[in-house]
C-alpha cells in the first residue's frame, strides 16, 4: 500500500492558480462574454440553470498545445472558485462549439487542453479565458481557480493518425494504471479495459461510427471512475 500511496502522491503536484472573471447574471436576458485569444460566450439564466452557448475561432487542436492533450474541455467557473466539467468542445474546420449548462447562477468560463474529456480537475494547460464584459452595468469578480493539479508527464502521446476518443480512452488507461487503478480497483480498471479492446477490435472490421462512439465513452467512463475510486483507496488506508 506504501508504494500504492507514493504513486499516486507523484501523480497528484503541487497545482498553480488562474484568475478568471466571474459575472452576475440579469433576470432576463443573456450576457455576451469575449473569449481570449479569440471566440465568445453567450450566458443566460433560465429557472434554475445557467446556458451556455460558446463558439471559439481560429482554434488548433489540442494536441499542438501539449502532445498528450486530446480533447478541449469547457470549464464553468463559480465566485468561489468552485469548478464544474460542462463539456467537451466540438471541433471541426478549425473551430469550437459546445451548447451546455450548469448550476452556478454566476459564472465565469475556462477552457483548457485535457487526455480525455472526463477529467475532474482543469489542467494548466489553458487555452481559453472569459473576459470582462463590455458593460459596467453588469457585476462581476476577479477569482482564482486551481489549475494543473495532476502530473500528465508520463502519458504518451499516440501516434499519429489515433485521434478522437480512440486516443482519450488510451490517455484515460495510461492515468488510470499510473494511479494504479488495475491493481487497486481491479474488477473496474478490466471493465474499461475490455471495453477499450473492444473499440480497438471494432474500427479493425470497420464497424459504424456510432457504436465506436458509444463503447470509446464507455471505456473512458469506466477509466475514469477505477482512477478516482484509486485515488480514494489510496488516499484512505495507511
Amino acid at each position: 500500500m506504501l508504494k500504492a500511496a507514493l504513486a499516486l502522491a507523484l501523480f497528484l503536484v503541487a497545482g498553480s492558480s488562474s484568475e478568471v472573471i466571474v459575472v452576475s447574471l440579469p433576470a432576463k436576458g443573456a450576457v455576451s462574454l469575449a473569449m481570449t485569444p479569440s471566440g465568445k460566450a453567450d450566458i443566460e439564466r433560465t429557472g434554475t440553470v445557467t446556458q451556455l452557448h460558446i463558439e471559439i475561432d481560429k482554434l488548433q487542436t489540442a494536441q499542438k498545445l501539449s502532445p498528450s492533450m486530446n480533447a478541449y474541455v469547457v470549464w464553468a467557473v463559480s465566485p468561489e472558485g468552485s469548478v464544474e466539467n460542462v463539456g467537451e468542445l466540438g471541433v471541426a474546420d478549425g473551430k469550437g462549439r459546445l451548447d451546455t449548462a450548469t448550476k452556478f447562477d454566476q459564472v465565469g468560463i475556462l477552457i483548457t487542453a485535457e487526455p480525455h474529456y472526463m477529467v475532474d480537475r482543469p489542467n494548466a494547460v489553458i487555452a481559453f479565458n472569459s473576459l470582462a464584459p463590455k458593460t459596467e452595468s453588469i457585476r462581476r469578480k476577479t477569482v482564482s481557480v486551481e489549475v494543473g493539479a495532476y502530473d500528465y508527464s508520463q502519458v504518451k502521446p499516440e501516434a499519429a493518425g489515433v485521434t478522437g476518443l480512440i486516443a482519450q480512452a488510451r490517455a484515460a488507461r495510461q492515468i488510470a494504471v499510473t494511479a494504479q487503478a488495475d491493481r487497486l480497483v481491479e474488477s473496474e480498471f478490466r471493465l474499461a479495459n475490455v471495453a477499450l479492446g473492444t473499440i480497438e477490435e471494432m474500427q479493425t472490421r470497420a464497424a459504424a461510427a456510432e457504436i465506436i462512439s458509444s463503447m470509446a465513452n464507455e471505456s473512458i467512463r469506466r477509466f475514469q471512475r477505477a482512477f478516482l475510486a484509486a485515488r480514494e483507496a489510496s488516499t484512505r488506508r495507511p
